[in-house]
């Protein structure tokens, strides 16, 4: 009797590990893995001083979308999609400004280029763009 529970504790044993070696399933985490600054740090080539500099910013961004967000939730409505969109294209204007005062002209133009490419891939939080006006 002890040989059959020997080999059931085994084979679950060797199961165990198996499962325990597999990549999680799902799709893979956004942006590459890691916290944001990092994934652009990487991106853009930045120095340390520019890396906590983005940082500051992109905190300081972060804190004031959250107020907005806080007050248009107090006041029980919600922006319509035109009102999302002109927000959102004015923060991302907003940011570009910001940024233009820490990164190099070669970096601030590859952060355009991956804003854009974000923007067309649809990875930006937001209204879907507006439909096709009717002839």
């Amino acid at each position: 009797m002890k040989r059959p529970t020997l080999a059931l504790v085994v084979v679950l044993f060797t199961a165990q590990l198996a499962l325990a070696q597999q990549p999680p399933s799902g799709p893979p985490p956004r942006g590459g893995g890691g916290p944001p600054i990092e994934m652009m740090a990487r991106q853009l080539g930045l120095d340390d001083a520019q890396k906590t500099e983005v940082k500051r910013i992109l905190d300081e961004q972060r804190a004031r979308h959250e107020a907005e967000r806080k007050q248009f939730e107090a006041t029980g409505q919600r922006p319509t999609p035109e009102e999302m969109r002109a927000t959102f294209q004015q923060h991302e204007q907003e940011l570009t400004q910001a940024l233009s005062g820490v990164l190099t002209a070669d970096q601030l133009t590859k952060f355009e280029a991956l804003q854009a490419e974000r923007r067309a891939h649809g990875h930006h939080r937001g209204p879907p763009p507006a439909p096709p006006a009717a002839p």
